[in-house]
């Protein structure tokens, strides 16, 4: 597919133009090098994949005449998936799969035949995410070596899916993590009248969501019907990156998504991030947090899990704050070396001409100009990251067949320390190398037990993922350690507000636990709502705590209690949930100690507690 200029632009045929002056001359032999370099790479490009091609068909056919493992079923490798998925240039991909994209975005399937739906879902895709406002997304590519490994688990993935007899491997896991614009909250409200499930505009968690679009992007689209990548949404309504660090550190989750170790992490916080009251606390230390958890997930992996930083959120009220977070994210997305994503990009420019035309607004989101998008922001998201994706696999599909390596690194970017203004580079240097000591020391430490050892003595988040996300189940998760409880109790809903949480319903509630102790256990974490509603006014909630020893006496009683105060009200007019962390006394409880925790409300009439956790760090 190569195009060429016109007759006699490199050239000197003089029947064709005249160069007039000298600079003309020099402008016109730079575009014309250019040019020639760029059908040059391309030509490259397009031979290399023919041939890997018909390598691939020759070695498809010597495992059709032999005994191999595979049963007459083909070897998929990295290239075969290359010159099978991948055509050239990000945009003949684009082009490529663009049937298949619309085809897997007209969700809900039973819509599939509505014209009114369908032709929304185009005019979306080919009006306001074209590609060259789906490249103004890309602002940090991922990482070559990342991406080599993404492309290295879904070769072995469609191997297995080919032959089933063969070694199990998984799909690629891409977890998601962020508050209740994620979670799906109104991603049901559409223009044309599609209706909701039980007519209601919620749809938590279900395929409306841009994470259930994406996976069905990837199976659909790309996979033609394989299930090749599973995305697991971990999103919790009021979410911030402070929640989420404790939720990935804690692994406060199901055990089905424990056990399944992800190869991507996608961070969308951005709508609470953005409202926290302190900025900076954002940047210096909620943010490397997470980055921090996420990666951890897999310590001993030098490469993976990949952490994408998502930016969805157009900014509804105060776009000064969503400009300043977006200004972090770069910069911690440069020091990091993560994939940054800003699918705002995309449409920002559409909605800021239109801010006054709800008509057109509700075109391009599926729902006003507020903070809960609707149906076509979810699409558009996932459209978005399914670009970059497809990007990243291009780019080093493109390099692999080029021959271009991707040269060792010193020391792997998981292990560089967090962002410090007042660090000289000798310490970057420093932080650096014990980080990837301290890493591979534990690692093979781990590798010679062979024992996972749990974060906590007892910890619970109330949310879909964790596995405690009704009345019922919550209950039963306390009934593990409450020993008393006036006023307060389990209450609220999975998918509606109130949501599901431990609340206070009076002046003066209180209630006591006793945790056993299975392992070194030395700091106290509380996940609890702040609002700016009436009823959060003034607000406090008193935790006291006692470590109990074997043959304690009253005086080494005295050294091992402490007590701490939370209060739940804030101005921001947004209700999210915090983490109050705190290290307990007396140096912490170990194996056989008990743990007495009270808790009582000594101003205001009303509190909610969505977690909590008693860990060893």
């Amino acid at each position: 597919r190569l195009s060429f200029l016109p007759l006699g632009f490199c050239g000197s045929n003089a029947t064709n133009e005249t160069i007039q002056t000298e600079s003309t001359a020099k402008m016109k032999g730079v575009s014309c090098g250019l040019w020639i370099w760029s059908r040059a790479r391309r030509l490259a490009i397009t031979v290399a994949m023919v041939a890997h091609f018909l390598v691939s068909v020759k070695d498809a056919g010597k495992d059709n005449n032999n005994d191999s493992p595979t049963n007459g079923k083909n070897i998929i490798s990295n290239e075969q998936v290359c010159s099978s998925l991948i055509s050239g240039t990000i945009a003949n991909t684009w082009e490529k799969l663009s049937p298949d994209i619309l085809k897997a975005s007209y969700w809900p399937k039973e819509f599939s035949s509505n014209v009114n739906f369908t032709h929304w879902i185009d005019d979306l895709f080919f009006k306001y995410y074209h590609i060259h406002q789906l490249r103004r997304s890309s602002l940090y590519p991922a990482d070559p070596a990342a991406t080599k490994e993404l492309l290295r688990i879904i070769s072995n993935r469609i191997n297995y899916l080919n032959n089933e007899t063969s070694s199990f491997h998984p799909p690629l896991h891409i977890l998601v993590t962020g508050g209740s614009v994620t979670l799906g909250t109104k991603c049901g409200t559409n223009p044309v009248g599609i209706p909701a499930p039980g007519g209601k505009e919620f749809w938590v968690n279900t395929p409306c969501t841009w994470a259930s679009r994406l996976q069905n992007l990837f199976n659909e689209a790309l996979f033609k019907n394989k299930s090749v990548v599973k995305v697991t949404n971990i999103a919790a309504g009021g979410a911030s990156s402070e929640i989420a660090k404790v939720v990935l550190e804690y692994q406060l989750m199901t055990e089905e998504v424990k056990k399944v170790q992800p190869h991507v992490v996608i961070w969308s916080h951005a709508p609470n991030d953005a409202q926290e009251s302190d900025m900076n606390a954002i940047f210096y230390t909620h943010l490397p947090g997470f980055v921090n958890a996420a990666r951890n997930l897999n310590l001993c992996d030098e490469q993976l899990p990949m952490v994408i930083m998502l930016e969805d959120f157009y900014g509804y009220e105060d776009y000064s704050r969503v400009n300043m977070l977006s200004g972090y994210l770069s910069k911690l997305s440069s020091w990091y070396g993560l994939m940054n994503v800003n699918q705002a990009n995309v449409i920002n420019h559409e909605l800021w001409s239109n801010y006054d035309n709800s008509t057109r607004i509700s075109y391009i989101l599926g729902s006003e100009f507020e903070l809960h998008s609707g149906m076509g922001n979810h699409v558009g998201v996932a459209w978005t990251l399914f670009f970059n994706f497809l990007s990243a696999f291009t780019d080093s599909c493109t390099d692999g067949l080029l021959g271009v390596g991707i040269p060792a690194s010193s020391m792997p970017l998981k292990f560089l320390g967090p962002y410090d203004e007042s660090g000289s580079y000798r310490m970057i240097q420093s932080t650096w190398q014990t980080n990837q000591d301290r890493a591979r020391n534990h690692c093979s430490k781990q590798q010679m037990s062979k024992e996972r050892t749990e974060p906590c003595t007892y910890a619970f988040m109330a949310n879909a993922m964790s596995g405690v996300n009704n009345v019922a189940e919550l209950q039963a998760k306390m009934a593990e350690v409450l020993t008393a409880s006036d006023g307060w109790d389990a209450s609220g809903f999975p998918k509606k507000q109130p949501k599901i949480g431990w609340y206070a319903s009076k002046h003066g509630a209180s209630f006591s636990l006793r945790i056993e102790v299975k392992s070194d256990t030395n700091f106290l974490t509380i996940m609890s709502m702040k609002s700016y509603g009436p009823n959060f006014v003034d607000t406090i909630l008193n935790i006291s705590v006692q470590i109990v020893r074997k043959g304690d006496n009253q005086q080494a009683l005295a050294s091992s209690s402490a007590s701490y105060e939370i209060t739940g009200y804030h101005e921001t007019r947004t209700s999210i949930h915090v983490p109050h962390k705190f290290e307990l006394p007396g140096g912490g409880a170990r194996a056989g100690d008990s743990i007495l925790l009270d808790g009582k409300l000594t101003s205001g009439a009303y509190f909610k507690i969505n977690g909590l956790a008693l860990c060893s760090f």
